[in-house]
């Protein structure tokens, strides 16, 4: 029976990356050439406060110090920028709710914006009671420090599913014939 190409070749590429030494074990120069490991030298430094140098025998090779391992770069001393904060769920709540909300979970009231829902509405100055009918950014998104959360309000609740083409009232939609 004839092996199956497409099973062989992963195990054949394993193969070859374990002989040429990419499983991680070996040290590498800049230049992609194998570097040698250097000889471990017992010393007496445990017993002793004084190093004491030994000389090699005249016939012994001595092998060049491998070059020192290139410094990794350790964790910034600064500290990490919070997480993005998540839009919390405001729909069916007053702008007043929101506004608590948002100073619950650490995020600055001021980054509220009220708009009407609908054209024909204008927002009154005193809007603390009216309905939150849809935010943006969505619920669950995340919200970067930079971003304004806009909210959609309605005097009365059940003004959140009335619209016609965008009107509170019929009579206020130009596309509407009497």
């Amino acid at each position: 029976m004839v092996p199956n190409p497409r099973r062989l070749a992963p195990s054949a590429l394993v193969g070859v990356l374990a002989l040429a030494g990419c499983s991680g074990g070996g040290t590498q120069t800049g230049d992609a050439t194998p570097v040698t490991a250097p000889a471990t030298v017992e010393s007496s430094a445990a017993t002793s406060e004084t190093p004491t140098a030994t000389a090699s025998p005249p016939s012994a090779t001595v092998e060049p110090p491998a070059p020192a391992p290139t410094p990794t770069t350790t964790a910034s001393t600064a500290p990490a920028p919070p997480p993005d904060a998540v839009m919390p769920a405001l729909h069916s709540r007053t702008y007043e709710q929101a506004r608590t909300e948002f100073s619950r979970q650490d995020l600055s009231p001021a980054r509220l914006r009220a708009a009407a829902q609908h054209k024909d509405v204008t927002l009154p100055r005193d809007h603390d009671a009216w309905y939150i009918c849809d935010t943006s950014p969505r619920p669950g998104a995340p919200i970067p420090a930079t971003t304004t959360v806009t909210v959609r309000l309605a005097q009365d609740f059940s003004d959140c599913t009335t619209s016609f083409n965008g009107y509170l009232y019929e009579k206020n939609d130009p596309a509407s014939t009497p």
